[in-house]
């Protein structure tokens, strides 16, 4: 591993790329479809992430300045600071949410010839933040396919007894559970949900800086408070395969979404619009 004081800038340009293949095992494929998640360890180097990290971490540290003290914030607000669609403000960063190798694994893993992105965002745990509650991220999302998947992956060495989220294996399989959006109320419909239903629970544990999960849209997840000292950085993807129609906007939710993500395009056309670029295979130039 070279360190990263050290890195020349040609190594830096080959660190930037992130288009180096990543062959993805099959029995990561096998978790995705079966439990709805699954852990790719070392998919980005601890030297690419070093040249990702600090243009990130400044976009979040930026917007945390006008965050509320967590004191002040309700349960979703202490669980993170949320920063989304960092690829349009950033060229670095946009590197890293356009990387060719991790727009393929998210196509191996779904099974696809093709993926596009939906929209990237940071979430940072702060030391002494809260819980994310349960919840299905698809109930956001007006896409009218099944084939999402996100991508989590830490710009730090997570420790155990911070821990990465936990998931309610095979819930994606049973597709909307509930109207629920992330908060109280879903935690608790949830987690009755998740006790009922005898979903079996499980987590990734422990994750050094440039592991990943993956997890489908409909999968139940959540995450453990932040009871450390430690800044819990956190960069997600998502993405979806490419061919999808724009669904049903049919909450407010899914409106909200649907007029950021997707360019409000009518329901039944295609989900291509200008910040949805196809990333795997590469759009030619």
């Amino acid at each position: 591993m070279t360190s990263s004081a050290l890195i020349t800038e040609a190594e830096r340009e080959q660190f930037r790329k992130l288009d180096t293949p990543y062959p993805v095992d099959p029995t990561a494929i096998a978790s995705l479809q079966q439990k709805g998640h699954a852990v790719v360890r070392g998919l980005a180097s601890a030297d690419e992430i070093a040249v990702y990290r600090p243009a990130i971490e400044t976009a979040v540290l930026k917007y945390a300045e006008r965050a509320a003290p967590l004191s002040e914030r309700d349960t979703y607000g202490k669980a993170f600071l949320q920063v989304p669609n960092l690829w349009t403000r950033n060229p670095t960063i946009k590197d890293f949410v356009y990387s060719p190798r991790f727009a393929k694994v998210a196509a191996d893993l779904l099974g696809v010839s093709g993926v596009r992105l939906y929209h990237d965002q940071a979430l940072y745990k702060e030391p002494g933040g809260g819980h994310t509650p349960w919840h299905q991220d698809q109930n956001y999302w007006p896409l009218d396919t099944d084939e999402t998947v996100t991508m989590w992956m830490p710009l730090v060495d997570i420790p155990a007894e911070v821990g990465s989220m936990t998931f309610a294996n095979g819930s994606h399989l049973h597709g909307d559970l509930g109207p629920w959006i992330i908060g109280d109320e879903s935690e608790a419909a949830f987690a009755d949900l998740v006790a009922r239903k005898g979903y079996e629970t499980e987590t990734h544990g422990a994750m050094r800086a440039g592991d990943a999960t993956f997890h489908k849209g409909w999968t139940l997840h959540r995450a453990p408070a932040n009871n450390s000292s430690l800044l819990r950085s956190v960069m997600t993807i998502i993405w979806y395969a490419d061919g999808t129609n724009v669904g049903p906007v049919d909450s407010p939710a899914r409106n909200f979404d649907h007029q950021v993500w997707l360019d409000g395009k009518e329901p039944g056309t295609p989900a291509d619009g200008p910040i949805n670029p196809r990333l795997w295979p590469p759009a030619e130039i």
